[in-house]
């Protein structure tokens, strides 16, 4: 048998790792790798797997606990490790390391009320909102306080105390509720009477004639007459209408049509009687409607917010917000408009930190786009890629950090292979000279590379593209101070 251990042969070294999977503790990629360099059957499937590569960054103590390094933090409050590196990278120590919303002894604040508004002893946050949860017309709610009520009043909380008194209002006479109506029949007193004596300031009992009212108590009639309207002037192409009604006439439309887009739209009477009526058929997404009601109603708006947001010069498609105006924040991407970058970040699926900071550090709007999803400056590989495949993250690789000479100018680059770095980087058609290299396995090969990048991030050449060579986004320009930094945390 070509492979013995404990006593029992096998034909090859698969059937060996099977039959003792639950005693060994590495990859069959690592067995295979140590028996290449010369390591006995049984060390080589026993022995514990030892780091390599070993963090330089020291111990970090977050919440009073001890982590040997940036990954473990990582791991244990479930953040990325760009996120953490990224964190240390802007001086973030301690604590500060996680998020004070991640930490384990963050306690959420009470929420604190910021009501701007109040009616009737509750909170809200505006009149608007309060409309809303009131179901009461923002409209209405406006016209209620142009006539003289109270808040509580135009939005339906208290009785208009006008001078007029509820139907079904009670009143308390000798210890009983009666309605006006029922006290009439009872003290055979006109209803009328009883109501005009209210009006006037009598209490109930003088109202219905139980109690005398003294000459004089009550208020005079014309207190409450209504006072009259000023004469209308509504002036059009020079022609003085004098009623909306005769406007409405002058022009074939309907008086209310008339009156209400000058009175509770605010248009002025020429404006008024030129406006497109709601009335009009019209055609939007292929779909033919009656008027603009209509279509307000079909896309959730009601007729007066629609034909507010039309008199702001914009298209029946751009009022209902199914095509974009554009302005000083939107972005054309494809011949697409996208409300702003924001909104074209998340159609892509990125985020928009990542976004920005590949277009700040000198992407174009479509190569930041094409760049995807996907951690910065990793390259082929990935965290993900390399946990979900232990026999990948276990493959010897090498940790670079040269000089490089590119359009003869000197610059540097960190970068990690799985084959030597003379044929890696003679790939590049560019002079190099190495400072450190490092070996280890693959996944310790890229967390020490991601550290690096990450307090490199700010130092990347903008004039290095993509098309002068591969990993041109791990080229840096860097100082003497940076070099002596570098090489020290990659020191062994």
């Amino acid at each position: 048998m070509k492979y013995v251990f404990q006593e029992k042969g096998y034909s090859t070294l698969s059937s060996c790792y099977d039959d003792n999977i639950d005693k060994i503790t590495v990859g069959i990629a690592t067995v295979r790798t140590r028996l290449k360099k010369g390591w006995d059957l049984e060390k080589a499937l026993l022995h514990p797997k030892e780091k390599t590569i070993t963090t330089k960054l020291g111990a970090h103590t977050v919440e009073g606990k001890v982590y040997e390094n940036l990954p473990s933090i990582a791991d244990e409050y479930g953040m990325t490790l760009n996120t953490i590196y990224k964190r240390y990278s802007r001086g973030c120590r301690g604590d500060d390391l996680v998020p004070l919303k991640k930490r384990k002894s963050y306690v959420e604040p009470a929420k604190e009320t910021n009501y701007q508004f109040y009616a009737g002893g509750v909170g809200y946050k505006s009149a608007a909102d309060a409309c809303r949860k009131l179901n009461v017309k923002y409209v209405t709610y406006r016209k209620n306080l142009d006539k003289g009520y109270s808040a509580e009043q135009a939005l339906g909380i208290e009785p208009v105390k006008d001078g007029r008194v509820a139907r079904g209002l009670k009143f308390d006479v000798d210890g009983k509720k009666y309605t006006i109506k029922e006290l009439a029949k009872l003290h055979n007193t006109p209803e009328v009477t009883i109501r005009d004596r209210l009006k006037r300031g009598a209490t109930i009992k003088q109202a219905i004639g139980l109690d005398k009212i003294p000459k004089g108590a009550l208020k005079n009639r014309r207190e409450f007459e209504t006072k009259k309207r000023g004469p209308i002037h509504l002036i059009v192409e020079g022609e003085v209408y004098t009623s909306y009604q005769a406007l409405a006439d002058a022009y074939g439309l309907p008086q209310y049509t008339v009156r209400q887009r000058i009175v509770d739209f605010g248009y002025t009477p020429e404006d008024a009687v030129q406006l497109e009526g709601k009335s009009k058929p019209l055609t939007v997404e292929g779909v033919d409607y009656p008027s603009k009601a209509a279509v307000a109603e079909a896309y959730g708006l009601t007729p007066a917010v629609l034909l507010g947001r039309l008199a702001g010069d914009v298209s029946i498609e751009q009022a209902l917000g199914i095509e974009i105006k554009e302005n000083s924040r939107t972005v054309d991407f494809e011949g697409e408009i996208f409300r702003s970058l924001n909104n074209l970040a998340n159609r892509k699926g990125i985020s928009i930190g990542a976004l920005r900071s590949r277009i700040q550090s000198g992407l174009s709007l479509e190569e930041a786009i094409s760049a995807g999803d996907r951690i910065r400056n990793s390259g082929r590989y990935n965290l993900t890629i390399l946990q979900r495949d232990s026999e990948l993250a276990a493959k010897p690789a090498w940790l670079y950090f040269v000089r490089i000479l590119i359009n003869n100018k000197e610059r540097f680059k960190i970068g990690i292979t799985t084959q030597t770095v003379d044929k890696r980087l003679k790939q590049e058609a560019y002079e190099f000279q190495e400072i450190k290299v490092i070996d280890g396995t693959l996944l310790d090969c890229f967390v020490l590379e991601q550290e690096v990048i990450e307090l490199l991030y700010d130092k990347r050449d903008p004039e290095i593209t993509s098309d002068m060579l591969d990993g041109y986004s791990e080229i840096f320009i860097l100082n003497e101070s940076d070099i002596e930094a570098i090489t020290e945390i990659l020191d062994i």
